[in-house]
């Protein structure tokens, strides 16, 4: 494994703020194109660093304010820029998808594979994160923040209209062996969600297995893309005993900006995030 000190794409970073230990960069050459991965190293280890599959619209920065606050407690990470998703990850592959994606992160998860034992999916990540749990035996503990789960087809359709068109689905998601994998995963899995997402569709006017959208709810405009019926999908999915869930108020999908904006709630969550991780080592 090569690691780069410095990046060349630091320019089309969503946010270029310094990181509080080492970090460093793999580059991955594809077909017809590159993409680069950052590994924040703590000072001190306490244990093997995290893979973290980012949500849509999103490069290996967005997650900064929860990655920074887990490299200060010694849980170092691996992120991916992904094709389809961010300037940082342009030109990319052409007519990227979800499966294209899949195979990019994989090709990243390698680099740290041997020790790596926590992968976290945030937004559409979950989705792939998911998909590539299910290929290591050794990962034992998902973090799953605001999952989105797509029907299996999906995952072929390149982003747009027809990937759109595939997720659009009533209930589509249903048709997903991420639910089987989770009935049967051995580890340990913890969800975290924003009060205002995963909100019944038709209290809100939508249809039945779709989602509720975007809303004004208590004073605010609030994106609930994730149908309950996911949510409550999931949760059916993995066994008690080995399910932990963080419910954020005044929280909607937008965790990420959430967790930026409000520092202490930030703060906690870390906390929550790294006891969950080093449990039991």
């Amino acid at each position: 494994m090569q690691l780069d000190t410095m990046s060349t794409i630091r320019s089309t970073w969503q946010y270029d703020e310094p990181s509080p230990g080492t970090e460093h960069f793999i580059t991955e050459s594809f077909d017809t194109y590159q993409q680069q991965a950052r590994l924040l190293l703590p000072d001190v280890e306490r244990a093997p660093p995290l893979f973290v599959v980012g949500g849509a619209r999103s490069d290996f920065t967005r997650l900064n304010p929860l990655l920074y606050r887990l490299q200060a407690l010694g849980i170092g990470s691996l992120t991916a820029n992904l094709s389809g998703h961010s300037l940082a990850s342009e030109p990319g592959a052409f007519e990227p998808s979800l499966g294209t994606n899949r195979e990019e992160a994989l090709r990243f998860h390698r680099h740290i594979a041997p020790r790596c034992q926590t992968v976290v999916g945030h937004s559409l990540g979950a989705s792939i994160a998911l998909k590539l749990a299910a290929q290591q035996p050794a990962v034992d503990k998902l973090i799953l923040i605001c999952p989105a789960v797509y029907p299996d087809n999906a995952h072929d359709a390149p982003f747009g209209p027809a990937f759109k068109a595939a997720i659009s689905k009533p209930y589509g998601f249903l048709d997903c062996d991420s639910f089987e994998f989770l009935r049967q995963f051995p580890g340990r899995v913890l969800l975290v969600m924003g009060e205002y997402d995963g909100l019944n569709s038709q209290v809100h006017g939508q249809g039945a297995g779709t989602s509720a959208g975007t809303l004004w709810l208590a004073g605010a405009q609030r994106y609930s893309p994730i149908p309950e019926e996911v949510t409550r999908a999931l949760l059916k999915s993995v066994p008690p005993p080995h399910l932990e869930c963080l419910l954020l108020s005044d929280c909607d999908h937008g965790i990420a900006a959430h967790l930026r904006e409000t520092p202490g709630v930030a703060d906690q969550v870390a906390q929550t995030v790294a006891e969950f991780v080093l449990d039991g080592r």
